[in-house]
């Protein structure tokens, strides 16, 4: 039998010249420049009144933490209701807690107290997330500009990671954290009004309305669903065993060095995640076919610039190894699209909420850990991000050793 011929590369200019698709863009990058001022000027706050690495990498850490379970149990919104309506909520959620964040800073409150409020912030991202990537596949119904348009929401993510990371520390340094995070809720009322104007009402992919014992039901559905389809499971499985040392330069970026100013710790913290927009723009051009077979290959080679962290090299060298690892964690995007296209419509929700919960507890996990690696003296910051990029090559290892090839390249 005659293999199938390769899709052709999505177009750019298809994906922009779609309203919703612009306009879905357009209110990503406003609301997680948001997401990721809020919580470097948290992260710098309490590295400034502790001192400590691991209290600074867990205040990065909460960010996570509403997925460890969150993102499994609330995804099932993102069916249940319509997802358009899903965001425009979560963005005026956003606006007023992260306002209060502002205010609280101000007054002096408790650190605890600030905590708790970020968290309530972050788990209003996840339905949010969840809605938004659920949608795309509707809004550009041919497969190859969705796969385009993933690339670019993957890199676009990772932009707004480095502009929030660098933007945030330089206004903490320059105007404070109170107002960081007062010019941070204003990007949640920007991606409201795009949500609003360009996204079309639909109704609900799955029977409307939801209760506690729905959302234990759909949460069900979604791990069934994932964990028995052997293509989707490996996959996610490296989605999440990758965790373990994809975060680690983020988790010491403030704490790389004692005398570290704001702003290069913001540079740190952006050199992954600006690795990863430049490769993610680059894995677009690449058939989905060939993204599957890449997987291994490059998850293997992105641990190697953590790996040569163990020199300690000055902030700038250690920047550009990290980048050059965020390059080759291009692969992140392919487990993202090939879940996603791989599984049905009104049950997206659902099964992505359920990856997204297991990715962001290795992630919460991992920055502990590399947190509290980082405070140890004898190991430091350097160390830490090498010996979690040696252990990512022992997971790959063991990956490897039971891939699926044949349903792989079936569901290539």
């Amino acid at each position: 039998m005659r293999k199938a011929a390769p899709r052709p590369a999505g177009s750019f200019a298809r994906v922009f010249a779609n309203p919703e698709a612009r306009g879905l863009l357009v209110a990503q990058a406003a609301s997680e420049i948001g997401d990721q001022m809020a919580r470097v000027a948290m992260a710098l706050l309490v590295l400034d009144q502790t001192g400590s690495p691991l209290a600074s990498a867990l205040a990065l850490a909460v960010s996570y933490l509403p997925g460890v379970l969150g993102a499994a149990v609330l995804g099932s919104l993102a069916d249940r209701f319509p997802r358009r309506t899903v965001m425009l909520v979560c963005d005026l959620g956003r606006l007023i807690l992260v306002a209060g964040l502002a205010l609280m800073v101000r007054g002096s409150a408790p650190i605890l107290a600030l905590f708790l409020l970020l968290l309530a912030s972050e788990f209003m991202s996840l339905p949010f997330g969840t809605a938004r990537a659920s949608l795309y596949p509707d809004v550009l119904p041919e497969r190859s500009d969705y796969v385009t348009a993933q690339g670019l929401s993957r890199s676009l993510y990772q932009s707004t990671q480095v502009f929030g990371a660098i933007l945030g520390g330089a206004l903490v340094q320059l105007l404070g954290a109170s107002t960081a995070l007062a010019l941070d809720a204003l990007t949640f009322a920007v991606s409201f009004l795009l949500i609003l104007r360009f996204v079309a009402v639909r109704p609900s992919a799955a029977d409307g309305g939801t209760s506690p014992r729905r959302i234990l039901a759909d949460l069900k559905v979604g791990v069934v669903e994932l964990w028995t389809d052997p293509a989707r499971r490996v996959i996610t499985l490296l989605g999440w065993s990758c965790a373990a040392f994809l975060i680690a330069p983020e988790a010491v970026a403030f704490a790389y060095r004692p005398d570290l100013s704001p702003l290069i710790g913001g540079v740190l913290l952006a050199a992954v995640p600006a690795g990863v927009t430049i490769g993610g723009i680059l894995m677009t051009r690449v058939p989905m076919r060939d993204q599957l077979r890449f997987l291994l290959p490059l998850s293997a080679l992105s641990c190697l610039p953590l790996f040569a962290t163990s020199i300690d090299p000055p902030p700038l060298v250690a920047a550009a190894l990290w980048f050059c690892a965020g390059v080759l964690q291009s692969f992140m995007l392919t487990v993202i699209s090939a879940v996603t296209l791989l599984t049905a419509q009104d049950r997206r929700g659902r099964v992505l909420g359920v990856a997204a919960s297991g990715f962001n507890t290795a992630t919460a996990l991992s920055f502990a850990f590399v947190g509290w690696l980082a405070g140890q003296p004898s190991i430091g910051p350097a160390r830490a991000v090498s010996l979690s990029g040696a252990a990512g090559l022992v997971i790959i290892a063991g990956l490897r050793a039971v891939w699926p090839h044949d349903a792989i390249e079936a569901a290539a």
